[in-house]
């Protein structure tokens, strides 16, 4: 099954209303913890190796592209920022309590790099929000 698609979908949180996010890859956790993507997804998933699945979700607001967040095993998020800078290259934070704090922090990273080109954003409650 693939559920790739440009089709833009709202998350549920209030938090983060004025978000959207694209479903761009399909990915799973096998028994050791490791990660698998299409296309050896498919066949892990057919001998049921496979004990989490998850959807990789690139996130924009306002239409601007902010990267993309993703559930890892333990249940935990991770984000990775195209806009990092050079100096610390291609880098993904792990670790997030929900995908609110996953969303936070790319729009920090892309503030950062473009303040005059990104709105601001809302504040957000320290206590973990309820969907």
């Amino acid at each position: 099954m693939s559920i790739d698609s440009l089709e833009h979908y709202t998350f549920t949180l209030q938090s983060l209303k004025n978000y959207t996010f694209t479903v761009s890859m399909f990915c799973g956790y096998d028994q050791q913890g490791n990660n698998w993507k299409e296309p050896e997804i498919t066949s892990m998933r057919k001998k049921g190796l496979i004990i989490k699945e998850y959807a990789v979700k690139t996130v924009f607001f306002e239409n601007i592209l902010l990267g993309y967040i993703q559930e890892c095993l333990d249940g935990t998020w991770s984000a990775h920022s195209p806009y990092n800078a050079l100096s610390v290259g291609d880098m993904e934070i792990s670790g997030f309590i929900d995908e609110v704090y996953a969303v936070r922090y790319l729009h920090q990273v892309t503030k950062a790099n473009y303040p005059d080109e990104i709105g601001d954003f809302s504040c957000l409650p320290w206590e973990k929000e309820n969907s």
